[in-house]
C-alpha cells in the first residue's frame, strides 16, 4: 500500500501550526473497500439512533479526468481529510489533512492536482465553518500550496468561491470581501488563480454588491445576477471583447436564475417563469441583444428545478420533481442523454446522480438513494456496462430496515392540489399514529429521498406526512406567493387539510396525531395546533420560529441589506395579523403537550424565540419541555447531541400520543 507522507507546515496568522497528516488516518481509508452486504439477518433491526445520527463517513467521490484516480474524503478524529486512491483497485495513494481544520468541497483541476475549500472550528460552534480559504495539493500528496485567504502567499481578506477551471493550470474564483459591519455587502470580484504558484490576477469588479458571476463558455466572467437592497434581483452583463458593465432587465418572474452562456454568443440560459397564470419555472434561451426569448422546455405545473450542461454548457436535459425527481431529454440522442435514462431505467425505485465523469466521458462515478436506501456511490464505465460498488455514505445504516416513502397528492379546501409524502412504518398495520413534519423555509420544499429525521420516527412505527405547502417552491410562482403573508394562515390550513386527507385515508389514527418540525416547521407545529385545536394531541417545534416581529430583529435575516424587504414581502404587513400568526402571542390558547428544542447559538431563527416562547407558556401557565444545547445552532450538528433529540422525541410522542390513546386504554 503506498501512502505519501506529506511534511508540509505553515503557520496561520494566530500561530496555530496547520500540517498535512499522512499515515496517522490510514486506518479511516479502510472503509472505503468495503463492499455491499446484506444482513444476515432473516429479518432486519431497525437502525439504533446512533446509526442514524452518524456523519457521512464519505461525502463525496471525484473521479480524475482520465479516470486514473478516485479523490474521496474520509472522516478521522472528527475531521474530514482528503484520500485519493487508484480506480482500478482503490489502492491508497495519498491521505491528506489538517490539524486545526478539515477539507470542504474538492474537484480535480488535472489529471494530478486538486484543488479544495477548507473548513474551520469557530469560536463557540460545534459546526465547522468555511472562511473562503482555498487550497491546492497533488495526487500523491505533494505540493500543498494555499491558494487564497488569510494564509496564502498573497493575503487576502475576502472570502473565496471556487467558480471552475479555465484550464490545467488556473482556476477562476470569485472574491467577496469580509463586511464589516454585517451586513454591508462588499464589492465583487472575478480572480483567476494559478493553482501551483498560487498567482492572483483579477478577471473582473462588479458594481452590484453581494452579487455572483457567471462565467461563459471559456470561464470568461460576463454576467452579474445580485439582490438590491429591496429584495429585488439585478443584474448586469458585459458583451463579448467588452470590459463595461451593462444593466440589464430580464423578462421573466420575481426570481430566475442564470445557468450559463450560449456558446459564441451574447445570450444565457436562464430558468424562470414567463407571464403565465402560474409563474411555472422553464428553461429559457435568452438574446441579451435582440431581447428575444426562446423556451426550450417548461411543464405544466412543476418548475424546471435543474439543467444539465454538457462539456460544451449545451443544455441536454432538464430534472423536474412533482413527487420524485425526473430527467427530461432535451437532445434525445446525446451520449450524455443516453447514459443518464440508461442509468435511471436501470434503477427506477432510486433518486440517480451523476456525481463526475472522466473527460472522456466513459466512467461515471454515480450514487444512488431513495428513502430507504442510503446513498451509496458506484462506478459505472459505459463502454462494459459494468457498475462497481464503491463506498455507503452511511454504513452503518447499511443492511438495516428503513420505511418507505410515496408521493402524494390531496385537495386542499379551496381545491388547490397539494403534494406532499407520506412514509409508512416498516412494521404494523394502518392506522398509525401519525407525526405530520412541515418542511422549513417557509419558500422551499420537500423532496423523495433519504432523511434521518423521518427514519428516526418511522422505524420506531410513527407514519410521517410531510406536505409541500402553499408558499413552497417547485410548483410555480404564483403557488409560493399564495404564502406570501398567510405563513400562519393559508399555510397551516394545507398542513391541516394534508392531516385530514391522511385521517380519510385511513392511515392516521386521528386520536394519536402530533406536529415536529424545524425552523419554519417548527413554527408550523405551534401555529397549526392554533388555528385547527383538537386536532393534534402533541407538538415539538426545533429551532423554530414563535414571534414574527421578532425576526425583524434577530437572526441573520435581520443584519443583510435586504433582510428587511423579504419580510416585509414575506410577512403580514397588518401588525395585528404578524401578532395573530405569532404563537408566542397566544400562549395562553394552548391546551395540548409542548415541546421546545433550539441551538443556544442559533444565526436563523434566534435563541429569543425559544425564550420568548418558553416565558409566554410559564406566564399563561402552561407546560412544556424543553431541550436546549450550547454551541448549536439552526439545527444540531454533534451526533451526541442528535441522538438525544432522536431519544427525547421519541419518548414525548409515546408518552403523549402512544400511552395516552383511548384506542390504546
Amino acid at each position: 500500500m503506498k501512502v505519501a507522507v506529506v511534511l508540509h507546515q505553515r503557520w496561520s496568522a494566530t500561530g496555530v501550526a496547520t500540517k498535512w497528516l499522512g499515515t496517522a488516518i490510514l486506518s479511516a481509508i479502510a472503509l472505503v473497500s468495503m463492499t455491499a452486504t446484506a444482513s444476515d439477518e432473516a429479518v432486519a433491526a431497525i437502525p439504533s439512533y446512533e446509526a442514524l445520527a452518524a456523519k457521512a463517513e464519505f461525502r463525496q467521490a471525484e473521479i480524475s479526468p482520465t479516470g486514473e484516480y478516485l479523490a474521496v474524503d474520509v472522516v478521522h478524529e472528527e475531521r474530514r481529510a482528503l484520500a485519493v486512491l487508484a480506480t482500478k483497485d482503490l489502492e491508497v495513494i495519498s491521505v491528506s489533512g489538517f490539524y486545526d481544520a478539515e477539507v470542504g468541497g474538492f474537484e480535480w483541476i488535472n489529471d494530478e492536482r486538486l484543488v479544495l475549500t477548507i473548513m474551520r472550528k469557530r469560536p463557540g460552534r460545534e459546526a465547522p465553518g468555511s472562511y473562503g480559504e482555498i487550497y491546492a495539493v497533488n495526487a500523491d500528496g505533494s505540493a500543498p500550496k494555499y491558494l487564497y485567504g488569510l494564509n496564502a502567499d498573497e493575503p487576502v481578506t475576502a472570502y473565496g468561491d471556487l467558480l471552475g477551471k479555465i484550464d490545467d493550470r488556473h482556476v477562476l474564483v470569485q472574491s467577496f470581501p469580509f463586511a464589516w459591519p454585517p451586513g454591508k455587502d462588499g464589492i465583487p470580484e472575478a480572480v483567476k488563480v494559478n493553482i501551483y504558484s498560487g498567482r492572483i490576477s483579477r478577471e473582473a469588479r462588479s458594481g452590484l454588491r453581494g452579487a455572483g458571476f457567471v462565467p461563459d463558455e471559456t470561464m470568461a466572467p460576463r454576467f452579474v445576477q445580485g439582490l438590491n437592497d429591496d429584495n429585488d434581483q439585478v443584474f448586469s452583463y458585459r458583451p463579448a471583447g467588452s470590459r463595461d458593465w451593462q444593466d440589464v432587465e430580464l423578462p421573466f418572474g420575481e426570481q430566475v436564475m442564470v445557468r450559463g452562456f450560449v456558446p459564441g454568443e451574447d445570450a444565457i440560459f436562464v430558468m424562470g417563469a414567463m407571464d403565465d397564470e402560474k409563474g411555472i419555472w422553464g428553461l429559457y434561451r435568452y438574446d441579451l441583444t435582440a431581447k428575444k426569448v426562446e423556451k426550450l422546455y417548461a411543464a405544466a405545473d412543476t418548475d424546471v428545478e435543474w439543467v444539465y450542461l454538457d462539456d460544451e454548457e449545451q443544455p441536454y436535459g432538464v430534472q423536474i420533481n412533482r413527487h420524485y425527481r425526473e430527467f427530461v431529454p432535451l437532445v434525445a440522442d446525446h451520449p450524455m442523454t443516453q447514459v443518464k435514462l440508461a442509468l435511471q431505467n436501470s434503477f427506477p425505485s432510486h433518486n440517480v446522480s451523476l456525481v463526475s465523469k472522466t473527460d472522456d466521458n466513459q466512467q461515471f462515478v454515480v450514487r444512488l438513494s431513495a428513502p430507504d436506501d442510503p446513498p451509496s456511490f458506484y462506478l459505472y464505465e459505459k463502454e462494459s456496462g459494468s457498475f462497481r460498488f464503491l463506498m455507503h455514505m452511511f454504513p452503518r445504516v447499511e443492511g438495516t430496515l428503513l420505511a418507505k416513502t410515496d408521493g402524494i397528492s390531496f385537495a386542499a379546501r379551496d381545491g388547490q392540489v397539494i403534494h406532499g409524502y407520506l412514509t409508512t412504518p416498516p412494521r404494523g398495520e394502518a392506522p398509525f399514529p401519525l407525526i405530520v413534519m412541515p418542511h422549513g423555509g417557509p419558500h422551499a420544499r420537500d423532496s423523495w429521498g433519504y432523511d434521518t429525521y423521518v427514519q428516526a420516527l418511522a422505524t420506531r412505527g410513527y407514519a410521517v406526512l410531510q406536505v409541500n405547502f402553499r408558499g413552497s417552491t417547485g410548483f410555480g410562482e404564483a403557488f409560493k406567493q399564495a404564502g406570501y403573508g398567510e405563513w400562519g394562515r393559508v399555510t397551516q390550513h394545507d398542513i391541516i387539510d394534508g392531516t385530514r386527507w391522511a385521517i380519510a385515508d385511513g392511515v392516521a389514527d386521528p386520536v394519536r396525531i402530533g406536529i415536529y418540525g424545524g425552523s419554519f416547521g417548527g413554527y408550523s407545529a405551534f401555529q397549526a395546533p392554533l388555528v385547527q385545536p383538537g386536532l393534534f394531541k402533541a407538538a415539538i417545534g426545533y429551532v423554530g420560529v414563535y414571534d414574527l416581529d421578532l425576526l425583524y430583529n434577530s437572526g441573520d435575516i435581520a443584519t443583510t441589506r435586504w433582510g428587511g424587504a423579504y419580510l416585509d414581502t414575506t410577512l403580514p404587513s397588518d401588525p395585528e395579523q404578524r401578532k395573530a400568526q405569532s404563537p408566542a402571542q397566544r400562549a395562553e390558547e394552548f391546551d395540548i403537550p409542548l415541546f421546545i428544542v433550539h441551538g443556544k447559538d442559533d444565526y436563523r431563527a434566534a435563541f429569543e424565540h425559544a425564550e420568548v416562547m418558553r416565558d409566554a407558556l410559564e406566564e399563561a401557565g402552561k407546560p412544556y419541555d424543553w431541550l436546549v444545547k450550547d454551541k448549536e445552532e439552526h439545527g444540531f450538528y454533534t451526533p451526541e447531541n442528535t441522538v438525544e433529540l432522536f431519544t427525547r422525541v421519541q419518548g414525548f410522542f409515546d408518552q403523549h400520543l402512544v400511552l395516552t390513546a383511548p384506542a390504546l386504554e
